[in-house]
């Protein structure tokens, strides 16, 4: 039922995951993907990313794996990034995605 996918990948598993669970136990309906590999992608990432309304992707860079994301599967991946050295916060990231759910 959830409308909302948070597509992650590599060290962002974690606040991802804080964040996630802290808008599921609000009430939430939020998904959430984490990717092991990046290439070749899996074989189904598109008929997944398909399912949802909004996708958000955050990354600890410029967002380059929501620039392949929109390349290949032409989906509207917005991209939440963080280039200060420091790793997300789950309550900044959850005031993000609750942000995104809400728009």
């Amino acid at each position: 039922t959830a409308r909302l996918l948070v597509l992650g990948w590599g060290s962002t598993y974690g606040p991802i995951t804080a964040a996630v669970r802290r808008l599921r136990r609000a009430g939430e309906a939020v998904a959430q993907a984490h990717l092991r590999h990046l290439n070749p992608f899996p074989p189904n990432l598109g008929e997944i990313l398909r399912r949802y309304d909004k996708v958000v992707i955050p990354e600890m860079n410029l967002g380059q794996l929501a620039t392949l994301i929109r390349a290949k599967y032409l989906v509207d991946a917005r991209s939440y990034n963080q280039v200060n050295g420091m790793p997300f916060k789950a309550e900044q990231l959850a005031a993000a995605l609750k942000e995104a759910i809400d728009d």
